[in-house]
C-alpha cells in the first residue's frame, strides 16, 4: 500500500508540473517590455533635507506656462544620489516644462547629476553635466564649480529654485513628436 501512494504521489506530481510547464509555454516572457507612451523626465540629484519637486509643462505650442498642468513628487533628504521620475501623461509630449526643485527654505544647496528625458526609443540625455546646456537655471540657483553642487540663494526673501527648459530642449522636444 506504501509504494501504490508514494507511485500515486510521483504520478500526479509529473502530471501537474507538465501541464503547468505547457500553459506557460504559449505567454511571452514577463521580463518583455513595451514602448512606454509617455514621456519621464528624470531628475538624479542629492540633497540632505525633504522637500519637494514639481515640474510645470504646456501641452500646446506658444503658451505660457500656468499651473494647470503640474506634476508633484516629494523628496526624502539623502547624502547619497537618487532618482526621481516624473512620467507625463499618455501620449503628452510637452512644449514648454519648468523644473522647480524644491521649496524647503532650509536648504542650502542641490547637487543635480543629471536632468534627462526619454520618450519611447528617444532619449535626451543629460548625463555628465550636459543638462546644463538645456536647462536654465534662476537666480535662486548659483553654480558653484569648485564643488559641482548648486547654492541655494533668497531672492527678495524667498528661495524658489527653478530650471526652465531652455530653446535647445524645446527644439530636441520636438523630435519626440516626429
Amino acid at each position: 500500500m506504501n509504494k501504490f501512494l508514494k507511485s500515486s504521489f510521483i504520478l500526479l506530481s509529473l502530471i501537474a508540473f507538465s501541464c503547468n510547464s505547457d500553459s506557460k509555454k504559449g505567454k511571452e516572457p514577463e521580463t518583455s517590455k513595451t514602448e512606454s507612451d509617455q514621456v519621464e523626465l528624470t531628475v538624479e540629484f542629492k540633497s540632505p533635507v525633504n522637500d519637494k519637486f514639481n515640474v510645470f509643462y504646456t501641452v500646446a505650442p506658444n503658451v505660457e506656462i500656468t499651473g494647470e498642468h503640474l506634476m508633484s513628487r516629494m523628496t526624502y533628504g539623502d547624502n547619497n544620489f537618487q532618482k526621481i521620475v516624473f512620467k507625463f501623461p499618455d501620449s503628452v509630449v510637452p512644449y514648454k516644462i519648468r523644473l522647480d526643485v524644491g521649496g524647503n527654505q532650509s536648504v542650502e544647496n542641490l547637487t543635480i547629476k543629471n536632468i534627462s528625458l526619454k520618450y519611447k526609443d528617444k532619449v535626451i540625455d543629460g548625463d555628465n553635466g550636459e543638462f546644463m546646456k538645456l536647462w536654465s537655471p534662476n537666480s535662486s540657483l548659483v553654480y558653484d564649480e569648485q564643488n559641482y553642487v548648486y547654492k541655494i540663494v533668497a531672492v527678495n526673501g524667498l528661495k524658489s529654485p527653478v530650471f526652465m527648459a531652455n530653446v535647445e530642449l524645446e527644439k530636441r522636444l520636438k523630435k519626440f513628436r516626429n
